[in-house]
């Protein structure tokens, strides 16, 4: 899985296409054992996978990550907008605040959008 340690989504494929030593140490579990200042949202995006991972591996639900990661402040709209397409996938659309989701600019649109990629999917 993707906190489990040392991920990768294909047995193996580490070995054939190594990973550069700062992915290979978050792909290791980095984000497991770090804390603020030492896990930062600056939009670098070394930074932001391990800010991202951090937040997912140390809370329960989509709101307590969300306001975990952006609450990490410095580039907060990038760090909270990957948080929640993880989180979101994980824990599914019913996990995010119904107040958050009332309030989403263009909700209908992103709604239909997603309709769409889903039936799009399952065809294959």
């Amino acid at each position: 899985t993707l906190l489990s340690e040392h991920y990768s989504p294909v047995e193996g494929l580490w070995d054939e296409a190594p990973l550069a030593p700062k992915i290979a140490a978050i792909a290791a579990g980095s984000f497991k054992v770090k804390q603020p200042p030492e896990i930062r949202g600056t939009g670098y995006v070394v930074d932001t996978l391990e800010a991202v991972l951090w937040a997912f591996f140390h809370t329960e639900d989509f709101r307590e990550g969300a306001l975990k990661v952006v609450n990490l402040g410095q580039d907060a709209d990038t760090t909270g907008a990957i948080f929640g397409q993880i989180a979101g996938a994980h824990y599914g659309v019913e996990s995010i605040p119904a107040l958050w989701r009332r309030r989403l600019t263009k909700r209908i649109e992103i709604i239909s959008m997603a309709d769409r990629l889903h039936e799009q999917a399952s065809r294959r």
